[in-house]
């Protein structure tokens, strides 16, 4: 169990739906809850950016899961573009 000491400041965690709306360029929700559901995987579980709330909702620490994200932490290389460029 995580201790209030060793939680980031609540300023900077968010639910899935409002990460998503903060930065809409970024990623959508679906591409959040894929990472989510996929986070035992894909690295995102070691990264410390994803916590549980009392009442079961995942909340994402924004300055760790953009950094993952990116590729900047927890990934061998950045995330590539979806689009097939010719």
């Amino acid at each position: 169990m995580i201790t209030g000491t060793e939680l980031p400041p609540s300023s900077e965690l968010f639910p899935l739906r409002d990460l998503a709306s903060r930065h809409p360029t970024i990623f959508s929700e679906s591409r959040l809850k894929w990472a989510l559901r996929n986070r035992a995987r894909n690295g995102l579980s070691d990264a410390r950016a994803v916590f549980e709330s009392r009442g079961g909702e995942l909340i994402l620490h924004e300055p760790t899961f953009l950094a993952w994200f990116l590729g900047l932490s927890g990934r061998d290389t950045p995330r590539s573009s979806r689009r097939v460029r010719k």
